[in-house]
């Protein structure tokens, strides 16, 4: 191999390394938001209608809530759809919802809320997403692999 030609696909495999770990620390930077610690000083309880049901940043991450009360919209962070199946929970756009969780404030100036509980209010189910040290369920900390399914 000549050498302008080992430099040259050199070249392209740097540029093909940066551009990964860029997208890489880019979708890691975008998942970061939803994943800050679960405080329970900032816990509160909603009560609106879903607006919009979507997933989070990265396909793995929890399904995000837009939920109306009033003319304000929470970000209710839930969990990964195969858990919510798992908990018989829908989330249907128009239905209402209750959620217990954390509130916080985005980077991106957003208001959102780390959901611990859901509740439906038109049957009374409460659906539990994390556990009495506020992790999550669905990860399986050892305390959390215990399957919760109504609210103590």
């Amino acid at each position: 191999m000549k050498c302008g030609q080992a430099g040259a696909k050199y070249s392209a495999i740097s540029t093909l390394t940066a551009l990964f770990l860029f997208i890489l620390l880019a979708a890691a930077h975008a998942e970061s938001d939803i994943k800050e610690g679960y405080d329970e000083n900032t816990e509160i309880t909603v009560r609106g209608t879903v607006a919009e049901v979507s997933r989070a940043e990265m396909m793995m991450g929890p399904m995000v809530v837009k939920l109306r009360q009033n003319s304000r919209i929470y970000n209710v962070i839930t969990a990964p759809p195969w858990f919510l199946a798992r908990q018989g929970i829908s989330l249907a756009k128009g239905s209402p919802l209750e959620v217990k969780g954390s509130k916080y404030y985005g980077r991106d100036g957003e208001l959102y809320l780390i959901g611990r509980q859901l509740r439906d209010p038109a049957t009374g189910r409460t659906s539990v997403l994390r556990d009495m040290w506020c992790k999550p369920l669905w990860m399986g900390h050892g305390h959390g692999r215990k399957r919760q399914n109504e609210a103590e």
